[in-house]
């Protein structure tokens, strides 16, 4: 059985790598994003983003709406990579009450979205924690908690669930020294460990979820296993010794139990086992289902003969630049900048320059993609997780040779 279906993927453009390109990408981009930006209007929502369960004139959230452009273009600034020509502040501190006059006047989004304000991606704390960094204080700190309060034990994954709470727990703890994100996620740690389960269909422990009507046991990177053990993973060094080592089995036999191995590939399905799901989804290879959301989720698991994971993890690295990249808008959920994050984790895990070529190969093909795309549509795609800001980020990082993932690794 084929690893991955071939039509989503295209060859690559064969344009070898050019800081000067990649530099000129990442400033059209962002000032593109400034010129463009209205204070009532905000982004305008690309054709390819609406539907009945978002509102008509403007996304807020972390994950593609305004929230997420803001965090990119501060960070671009921050990192000196692009200018920022505006100050954003004001805007932020209005996005969480337009989120609720949205919810207010739109149905399908209320029912879609209503009961999702506390998550990380997409509701309301990845904003409260956007706001923090911008302009720190107690009343944002204090609201935020509890926020992530509310998604103790949820096994959604980062988007929606109990591992985006604990990091933006990590990201408050590292930014403020306050032992009350550490013991935060600490007991949001257990309460997903105690979900955990061993299933003798799969013979490894997952998480059984609910999401968009279905149950089963997810595996991607921003819903099911690999999103939960990213966040165990970075914040391991808070957990008791025995059950760290613990959980790093765990992961190890995970991680090997699910994968299909073909020859020199590997790669993840949606879900195994179980599932409530009328006819299977197909195998992809992104960030949110697939070899390259497995690859950014454990590139840091620790190099231990006990729990060897470099063979799997480089199997699955060459099933991504074998497969090429996804046809799709150059994203980081389900696009090339996505997949070439699993290629710069994989020089940042094995220093062996082969993959930071083929992560630069990547970004020039998404150079070409993002163009062409804004020639074909008329706009840039303003978003973070799904979009052009993402790629910049991407970009920046080809020409840096790191891989902090952004809004994952970084804030």
């Amino acid at each position: 059985m084929p690893l991955f279906d071939a039509e989503r993927h295209e060859r690559l453009a064969g344009a070898e790598w050019n800081e000067d390109r990649a530099r000129d990408a990442i400033g059209r981009i962002a000032a593109d994003a400034n010129r463009i930006f209205d204070p009532d209007a905000l982004w305008p929502i690309h054709p390819l983003d609406r539907s009945p369960e978002r509102p008509p004139d403007s996304i807020k959230y972390l994950y593609h709406g305004a929230a997420g452009v803001i965090w990119a273009l501060d960070y671009l600034n921050e990192k000196t990579a692009a200018p920022l020509t505006r100050d954003y502040l004001p805007t932020v501190r209005q996005l969480i009450p337009r989120i609720r006059a949205d919810l207010d006047q739109y149905p399908e989004l209320r029912k879609y979205m209503g009961a999702e304000v506390a998550s990380y991606l997409l509701g309301e704390a990845g904003i409260l924690l956007l706001q923090f960094k911008l302009a720190p204080s107690e009343e944002i700190a204090h609201q935020l908690y509890g926020h992530l309060e509310a998604t103790i034990g949820d096994p959604r994954g980062i988007a929606w669930g109990g591992a985006g709470a604990m990091l933006a727990a990590l990201f408050m703890y590292e930014r403020t020294d306050d032992a009350r994100w550490r013991d935060h996620f600490r007991r949001s740690f257990e309460a997903l460990w105690n979900q955990f389960n061993y299933s003798d269909e799969t013979r490894c422990h997952l998480w059984t979820s609910s999401l968009y009507g279905v149950t089963e046991m997810r595996l991607g990177g921003i819903h099911g296993f690999g999103a939960n053990a990213f966040v165990m993973l970075r914040g391991r060094h808070l957990l008791d010794p025995d059950r760290a080592d613990e959980m790093l089995r765990r992961i190890h036999e995970t991680s090997h139990a699910t994968a299909l191995i073909e020859g020199k590939h590997a790669n993840w399905p949606n879900n195994v086992g179980a599932t409530t799901r009328p006819t299977p989804p197909s195998l992809v290879v992104q960030h949110c289902i697939g070899a390259p959301g497995v690859i950014n989720s454990l590139a840091q698991f620790p190099s231990d003969p006990r729990w060897p994971i470099d063979a799997l993890l480089l199997r699955a690295g060459t099933l991504v630049w074998d497969a090429g990249p996804p046809v799709k808008i150059p994203s980081l959920c389900h696009g090339a900048p996505g997949s070439g994050y699993a290629l710069l984790k994989l020089y940042a895990r094995t220093g062996d320059d082969r993959w930071l070529d083929r992560a630069r190969q990547f970004a020039m093909h998404a150079i070409g993609q993002s163009d062409r795309a804004l020639e074909q549509h008329g706009q840039r795609k303003y978003s973070l997780w799904t979009g052009d800001l993402g790629l910049a980020l991407y970009l920046w990082d080809c020409v840096r040779a790191t891989a902090k993932f952004p809004t994952l690794d970084v804030f």
